[in-house]
This record gives C-alpha cells, sequence and structure tokens, in this order.
C-alpha cells in the first residue's frame, strides 16, 4: 500500500512537471579590443590623437538570464534580466545598474502576442532599428548616428513601462510601448510612449517606428533617467519626437538596406557629448532637429568572412533666441569580421565625421560614438580591431 501511495505521488509530480515545463538560459556577449582615435579634445582645450584599449566596440558587453514557463493553451509565462558592464574594467554600466539593460517579465500567447513589464526598448529599436547596421552584429555602437539622436543604436532603455508585441501575421507584426512617469501629479513628466511596425515578405523587409518623450531626463523618476550617474536621458528638453522608415533587401550573399529618421527636441537645455555623462549646456533654450539618412550594405564573401559598409548623412537644425544654425554630419563607416567559429569572431572597422555650419555651437567638434569624446576639429577617424564572443 505504501509502495502504491509513493507511486502514485512520482508519477503526480511527473504530470505537473510535464505540464509547465520551465527553462532558464544564461548568455552574454564579451567585445573587448584596441581603438585610436585621431583627434579628441583635451583638458586643455586643444586635441590630440589617442590609442585606447576599448570595450564593447560592435555591441555592449553583457551577460543576463532569460526564461519562460509553459502555462498551458499556448500561453508561456517570460523573464529577461540583462545586465550591462565594462569588458576592460570589469565596472557595471547603465549607472551602475545590476540588471541595466533589460528587467522584464511577461506573458505570452501563441495567438495574440505578448505583453512585458519593467525596464525595456522602445518601438524604435525593436522594429526600425534591425534596418540600420548601427543596430546589428555588422556595425553597431560606431555606426549610429550622431549622438544617437534617434535611438536606433538602442542608447537608453525606459523605465516603467508596459510593452505590447503582436504575434506575426502574414509577415507583419506590430507593437506598441508606453512608460510611466511615476509621479503624482505629473502624470506626463518624464513619460514615453512608442509604436511601430515591421513587415517582411522573402527578400523584403519593411519598418516604421514612432516615439516620443515628455520632458525627458527631468530627474530620476519615471521614463528616462536623467540623472549624470546614469547617462540615460541623451538630451534634457521638454519633448523629444522620433519618427522613421527603412527598408532592406536580400540578395543571395548581399543585404541592402536604406534608413531615414526625424529627431526633433523642443527646448533642449542640454546634450550628452562623449564620455562625460554631465550634459553639455545649450545656453539658452534650443530647438534641435536631426533628419538622419543611412544608406548601408553587408556582403558574405565566405561563410566566415563579412564585409559591411554604411553612409549616413545628417541635415540638422540649432535654433534658439541668439543663433540659427544649420549642422550637417558627413559619416562613413566600413567593418570587416571573420567567425573563428559559430561564437567568436575578429573584427577590424573603421568610420571617418566630418561637420560642417556647426559654428558657435556645441555640435562645432565631431564626435563618433565610441571614440572617448569630441574632436577639437570638425573632423574625427576611429579605428577599432577586437575579440568577441557570445555564450
Amino acid at each position: 500500500m505504501e509502495l502504491k501511495r509513493i507511486a502514485l505521488a512520482a508519477s503526480s509530480c511527473v504530470c505537473i512537471a510535464a505540464h509547465a515545463q520551465s527553462s532558464v538560459t544564461l548568455y552574454g556577449i564579451l567585445d573587448n579590443g584596441i581603438s585610436f582615435v585621431s583627434n579628441q579634445k583635451t583638458a586643455s582645450g586643444g586635441g590630440h590623437s589617442a590609442w585606447m584599449a576599448s570595450t564593447g566596440n560592435i555591441v555592449g558587453d553583457r551577460w543576463g538570464l532569460t526564461g519562460a514557463e509553459d502555462l498551458g493553451g499556448g500561453l508561456k509565462a517570460l523573464f529577461k534580466l540583462e545586465n550591462g558592464y565594462s569588458g576592460q574594467t570589469g565596472k557595471l554600466q547603465q549607472g551602475g545598474r545590476l540588471f541595466g539593460r533589460q528587467s522584464w517579465v511577461g506573458l505570452s500567447s501563441s495567438d495574440a502576442g505578448t505583453v512585458t513589464l519593467g525596464r525595456q526598448y522602445d518601438s524604435v529599436v525593436d522594429y526600425l532599428g534591425p534596418r540600420s547596421l548601427a543596430q546589428t552584429f555588422y556595425g553597431g555602437l560606431e555606426f549610429a548616428h550622431p549622438f544617437d539622436n534617434d535611438n536606433i543604436s538602442d542608447f537608453f532603455r525606459l523605465d516603467n513601462s508596459i510593452k505590447f508585441a503582436s504575434a506575426g501575421y502574414h509577415g507583419l507584426t506590430f507593437g506598441g510601448l508606453y512608460a510611466f512617469s511615476n509621479q503624482a501629479g505629473g502624470f506626463a513628466v518624464n513619460r514615453a510612449y512608442s509604436a511601430g511596425a515591421a513587415y517582411k515578405n522573402g527578400p523584403l523587409s519593411l519598418s516604421a517606428a514612432y516615439m516620443q518623450l515628455d520632458e525627458p531626463g527631468n530627474g530620476a523618476v519615471g521614463a528616462l533617467d536623467g540623472s549624470t550617474a546614469s547617462g540615460d536621458a541623451t538630451f534634457h528638453g521638454s519633448r523629444q519626437r522620433v519618427w522613421g522608415a527603412g527598408a532592406s533587401y536580400a540578395l543571395g550573399a548581399a543585404t541592402f538596406g536604406f534608413v531615414w529618421t526625424q529627431t526633433t527636441v523642443a527646448d533642449a537645455t542640454g546634450v550628452n557629448i562623449g564620455s562625460s555623462l554631465a550634459p553639455a549646456q545649450t545656453g539658452t533654450p534650443t530647438d534641435l532637429r536631426f533628419s538622419n539618412y543611412e544608406i548601408n550594405a553587408r556582403y558574405l564573401l565566405t561563410p566566415s568572412w563579412g564585409v559591411a559598409a554604411s553612409y549616413t548623412f545628417t541635415d540638422g537644425r540649432y535654433s534658439n533666441a541668439t543663433i540659427d544654425a544649420k549642422p550637417r554630419w558627413n559619416q562613413f563607416n566600413l567593418l570587416t569580421s571573420y567567425a573563428l567559429s559559430k561564437l567568436t569572431d575578429v573584427y577590424l572597422m573603421c568610420e571617418y565625421q566630418h561637420v560642417t555650419g556647426a559654428a558657435g555651437t556645441i555640435f562645432r567638434g565631431a564626435f563618433i560614438e565610441g571614440s572617448g569624446g569630441a574632436s577639437a576639429t570638425n573632423k574625427q577617424f576611429l579605428a577599432s580591431a577586437g575579440l568577441r564572443i557570445r555564450f
């Protein structure tokens, strides 16, 4: 009789485990290298070239945990905790957060889609970003548009957010996000919302997205942490809007892409430039506009060896009570990488940026993301070589 009870209990446990299967995966990326920058502004205000030990040249170093539990009937519980760190120093990134890259939990239905809550990426990152080399393993951080003004290169995440991502419908996916201000009496102070969609049909992929940040970086509470410790808020102002569209087409071993985005910042008071998290002050409230046009291509010479290139033209506007400038950025990017295995590759990449029309503004010095600081002139060249491991 006792043996029968034990057998029944054991069989019950097996049935429960079979019904509620769960999995947890540990993963990460480590990207370390050496970089050369042609000109970086020194403390005295002059410029000088620099050799640097660098990390996260293409994608940020990270490790994380992701998991899912099958709840039955096509429903799953999901979570992700993702930490950002420096591969050269071991220090935490994202203002010292333990899981500063992502931290969310949610439910997923195979028929309807997924709802998640926590610190997450916006719809520009989710839907439009994949059309740009600035958010892929073929370019990444150093290929970003000036100051990552459109967040194509996922410079920041949004706290206190709820996000919906649809299931796929004949190649169409769509979704949206709302990030709360978490402030009594300040519902629209430092809140954010976004929406996007993507469509894939064979070799053709199309994307579009919109994002709005109200009073971005207004304090540490809300959608976008504006404290100087975090650096989340690239721009400080009354309102930031980003919208854009993109397309890519695969042709054999080659893929060609185009991305257009426009970013406007009303009443900007500061911009994060370089490695310092303290924003450079615009002087008086300044209206900013960035219109970015990116063309890109990548090609697999062999299954292990690939090349990628992009060109971005950014047409800007910097307007306040004392100045009305029209800065323009031209940036050329080139990368080649060789896979030593499925998880390990070596790479060499370089970028050149030239700025015009920015005299009298905080944008007068060229600045390539990853260079460590703005140039003392309107030109800058950056080259990086490194080893990247995924696990």
